[in-house]
């Protein structure tokens, strides 16, 4: 038994060795990019423009049903829906997500300083939208704390504006009623200028705006967010009223607020906070993350929790005996849909395109994840289309922006939720919390709530711990996500989105501009190029240097690439200023004389020529294999290069031009000057052509 597993062992160490050994042999002509053009022309007929508007404008009956399709995703769902197979998947997913979404709809309700029944409509209306335009299964949209925090920086703001109008005319402070008025139309507006704008977006095929919010940028933010939101809840749970400031530094200004007040503190508020997150956390923690793979679904604590509080407040009149404020009426049924209010709407326009941005970066990373996962595509724009219409058409609905919550979209994921149907559960669950069982909560501690949305931020408040992984893995990404975080936090989050793509932005640029370009060489061993070293194991090159240009050619790295060369290859101007002082000398000498004792002669010492300072270089080859863009100080930056070299008689050469690179050397006019023959499609190519014995004749020749 042991020699035939040593056999076994010896034969697989053999195969490995073979593989590692494997050579393969290629035949290819040299193609320069004339040569090249000609040889694999593009044969495909070319439209003219009327031609391409002209074929799609044509419409047919599958045309039209593939458009609707496109745009209203659920109706394939409908179409391939399979009953037995999807059902139970749905409906359990559906009405398991409901269960954290009541408590969190309410609680981020009262984070967006409107009322909780405000929450409750922002969770119902997005969720039945969505599932006539989404195309994720697992996308659970509604209330988003970070959503509701840009909401309630909003609606303070105006409702300030507001209570300022009556304080400057002497009048009678309005009331509290008039004062959420205000609030919820500031919303509703918000809302629907959200909801444009990501629409707009879907309509403009811009889902690849979110290739520009760096991983790095989200993770700093939404960390940064989570303190904010944890932050403005630990007021409720000491059972004190800060001031509400607005403007750079308000979160270091309401804690400071905060601990003067200190001795304000309602220890039964406390007490209950405490006691609901130390729950909370155990069975989150102890229970469902610890047992996930046993469980058939994640015990609803944050719902538990949530009755329970609202029982033990009702019979234990809470209020009344310890001064526990509650979340108080909450009105049942809907309120008629209404044009949202516009007139202020220019103090808040930035802030709903903000609002956007990150509904779209969240809710879009998450789909893109859960696809991933999965293996179910998704459409970007079309997800663009399902974002906008959920907060439009929730603007009329006394609604606040909305986007994708992190928790409830990984349950979805876990359950097995099959198509976008299962929201259909969630929204018959809300029908009936919004017509009936809402108002069951009127007795429930807002100290309950605030210890909920505090612990619902455990998973973004703990990506500080990625930090060390970030600096191992890239530098760059590390000084984003602190600077982002840091600005975000200590000054306000609008700074912080301005702070972090600037600095991203700011860091592209410096990285392309520390590229290092450098000499690459043929090995002696085998057809591969590797960076020179100190020549060791390269073949000859026969007065040919081969440069890699290692980014782009544009503004901010042109200039440094040009250096760069002449610094690693060699100085046409250095070269030819030694030429030049060389043949100074030469005619001193000329017309000194050498005076020796007892005769004197003349001795012709002889002028230096240019073999004094041969450097053996004939051809210069620049690997443009990492180059997809190149602008017009690119351009010049190349013709700068071309004409040094061509002073002191060394030809330059183009390798691996890519298409477009080539395009915008021809409309820049650099081929008027500059020959498509000296241009060739691969380092081995030019390389071999060269380094022939007619090397000499090339340049002439080509």
């Amino acid at each position: 038994m042991e020699t035939e597993m040593e056999e076994l062992v010896s034969s697989d160490e053999d195969t490995m060795t073979d593989e590692r050994k494997k050579t393969i042999s290629l035949t290819k002509q040299v193609y320069t990019l004339e040569t090249f053009a000609e040889a694999y022309k593009d044969e495909g007929t070319k439209q003219t423009v009327f031609d391409s508007i002209k074929k799609s404008m044509r419409c047919s009956k599958k045309k039209a049903g593939k458009i609707l399709g496109s745009y209203l995703p659920f109706v394939e769902f409908i179409r391939t829906y399979r009953l037995r197979q999807y059902i139970l998947g749905d409906v359990l997913s559906g009405f398991t997500v409901s269960f954290m979404h009541l408590p969190q709809a309410m609680g981020f309700g009262i984070l967006a300083s409107l009322r909780p029944i405000h929450g409750l409509y922002s969770t119902f209306f997005p969720v039945l939208v969505y599932i006539l335009f989404g195309t994720s299964p697992y996308i659970s949209f509604g209330t988003n704390a970070v959503m509701a925090l840009l909401t309630k920086e909003v609606v303070e703001r105006e409702a300030d504006s507001f209570v300022a109008l009556f304080t400057n005319t002497n009048a009678s402070q309005p009331s509290e009623d008039e004062i959420m008025d205000v609030k919820v139309s500031a919303s509703m507006a918000c809302c629907v200028l959200v909801g444009i704008f990501l629409m707009g977006m879907g309509l403009l095929k811009l889902g690849i705006i979110t290739t520009y919010l760096s991983v790095s940028f989200i993770g700093g933010f939404t960390t940064a967010a989570a303190f904010h939101i944890a932050s403005s809840q630990v007021p409720t749970i000491f059972g004190i009223k800060v001031k509400t400031f607005a403007g750079a530094g308000k979160l270091v200004l309401m804690y400071i607020d905060l601990f003067s007040k200190i001795t304000q503190t309602t220890f039964a508020e406390v007490i209950i906070a405490v006691i609901c997150i130390t729950v909370l956390l155990f069975v989150k923690m102890c229970i469902n993350e610890r047992y996930d793979y046993k469980l058939r679904m994640p015990i609803p604590i944050d719902l538990i929790v949530v009755v329970i509080g609202t029982i033990i407040s009702h019979y234990a009149t809470l209020e009344d005996c310890y001064n526990v404020k509650i979340v108080g009426e909450i009105p049942s049924g809907f309120t008629i849909p209404t044009l949202p209010n516009f007139d202020s709407a220019s103090s808040f326009v930035s802030d709903a395109f903000v609002m956007a941005i990150l509904s779209l970066a969240m809710s879009i990373s998450m789909a893109k994840l859960c696809s991933d996962k999965h293996g179910l595509p998704i459409d970007d724009n079309q997800e663009l289309i399902a974002y906008g219409a959920c907060n439009f058409v929730s603007g009329f609905f006394y609604c606040f922006p909305s986007a994708t919550a992190p928790p409830r979209t990984m349950i979805l994921s876990s359950l097995g939720a099959r198509t976008t149907l299962n929201a259909i559960a969630t929204s018959v669950f809300f029908l009936l919390v919004i017509l009936v069982i809402g108002q069951l909560f009127v007795s429930l501690p807002l100290s309950v709530l605030a210890a909920m949305i505090i612990v619902s931020m455990k998973e973004l408040l703990l990506q500080y711990r990625n930090l060390p992984n970030v600096w191992k893995v890239n530098k760059y990404d590390f000084i984003i996500w602190v600077v982002t975080n840091s600005v975000s936090i200590l000054i306000d989050l609008k700074y912080g989105i301005i702070a972090g793509v600037g600095i991203s932005i700011f860091l592209t640029v410096v990285n392309d501009q520390l590229s290092t370009g450098h000499l690459i060489g043929l090995s002696q061993a085998e057809d591969i190029a590797v960076r020179y070293t100190d020549g060791k194991n390269m073949r000859e090159t026969n007065g040919i240097k081969i440069f890699k240009i290692p980014t782009n050619l544009y503004f901010a790295t042109a200039e440094r690439m040009k250096f760069q060369i002449f610094r690693k290859v060699l100085n046409p101007k250095k070269y030819l200023e030694k030429m030049q002082q060389l043949e100074t000398m030469a005619k001193i000498i000329d017309e000194e004389t050498l005076v020796v004792k007892n005769s004197i002669f003349i001795e012709n010492v002889g002028k230096p020529t240019s073999a004094c300072l041969d450097v053996k270089l004939k051809s210069l080859l620049l690997d443009c294999s990492m180059v997809n863009y190149i602008d017009m100080a690119g351009i010049a930056a190349l013709q700068q290069v071309v004409r040094e070299y061509k002073k002191v008689q060394v030809d330059v050469f183009l390798v691996a031009v890519t298409e477009n690179v080539c395009a915008t050397l021809e409309a820049g006019d650099f081929f008027k000057n500059f020959p498509k023959s000296k241009v060739f499609v691969d380092v081995f190519g030019a390389f071999s052509v060269l380094s022939s014995s007619a090397v000499d004749s090339v340049p002439s020749q080509l």
